[in-house]
């Protein structure tokens, strides 16, 4: 591979990987909302709640976002059980909007005990936790 081409990658990589970020490397993204629901209609949570039955088919985790970026941006939501790995990093695209709202869920939430949702930005920081109780 030749040296313009081997530079080209190294800047497209450092653009990536800074695009949620500020000079100072601080994340331009925050959560403004981290709202644990029954589902998600119209972009907005339904029947919020931190208490879920073994029944239930999904745990939603529905985000709002301030984007302070230019350009859109990614989070990930990782959900995880009372013991053990996390279950899923659910990647989530965020477009280039001052008010940006998505969301991610689990079918998987079925042991007993409290769970944790995490949402990080890009570079892996925290930018909300909660937490949930299923029984």
């Amino acid at each position: 591979m030749n040296k313009l081409v081997m530079a080209a990658m190294t800047a497209m990589t450092v653009l990536a990987t800074t695009a949620g970020a500020d000079a100072k490397g601080e994340s331009k993204m925050s959560v403004k909302r981290l709202v644990l629901a029954h589902g998600v209609d119209a972009r907005e949570p339904q029947e919020p709640s931190t208490r879920f039955k073994k029944s239930d088919d999904r745990v939603y985790a529905f985000v709002e976002v301030a984007n302070g970026t230019e350009g859109e941006g990614k989070i990930t939501v990782v959900f995880q059980p009372p013991s053990g790995p996390a279950l899923a990093e659910i990647p989530l695209e965020v477009k280039k909007s001052p008010r940006f709202r998505t969301w991610a869920f689990t079918r998987k939430a079925h042991d007993a005990g409290q769970w944790g949702v995490t949402v990080r930005d890009d570079r892996g920081r925290v930018l909300a936790h909660e937490t949930f109780v299923v029984e």
